[in-house]
């Protein structure tokens, strides 16, 4: 009998545990930046925006691609292939939203090694956002 108890006991905390690392997960993508959350302004109209997308130069920051998701989003994959080492690989969730700027917002996905937070510094995306979209980051509230 105590080894019954004992064990419906641990699977409880096992599923506590589950379900609280869960949570923490849903959270830390809503925070705002590189992690979660990073939205942009552009001056630029949303169909200027996905042609600029779609033209890919070697002037590019990165290598990426974009493929339209059947919610009307895209899926947005940044690769950076450095010479000494193996391509450095991240995916966001794109949102364009039309209106007097267009907004861009950019959700953090995964990285290709498993890694929670992107490798990229955000100081790149803001870089290649602003080069190729002209766009520039919206300040968090009370900045």
């Amino acid at each position: 009998m105590p080894m019954i108890l004992s064990a419906i006991l641990l699977l409880g905390a096992l599923a506590m545990v589950f379900f609280a690392l869960r949570r923490q997960e849903q959270r830390r993508g809503a925070v705002p930046g590189p992690a979660g959350t990073l939205e942009y302004r552009t001056p630029l109209a949303l169909d200027e925006c996905l042609d600029r997308l779609r033209q890919k130069s070697g002037d590019d920051l990165f290598a990426y691609t974009c493929e339209r998701e059947p919610d009307g989003g895209f899926l947005l994959h940044f690769t950076l292939h450095r010479p000494t080492s193996q391509p450095l690989d991240t995916m966001y969730r794109l949102r364009l939203e039309a209106g007097r700027s267009t907004v861009v917002t950019l959700s953090f996905l995964r990285e290709a090694f498993g890694y929670r937070e992107p490798v990229f510094p955000q100081a790149m995306l803001d870089e290649f956002l602003a080069a190729k979209l002209k766009a520039a980051p919206t300040p968090l509230p009370g900045e």
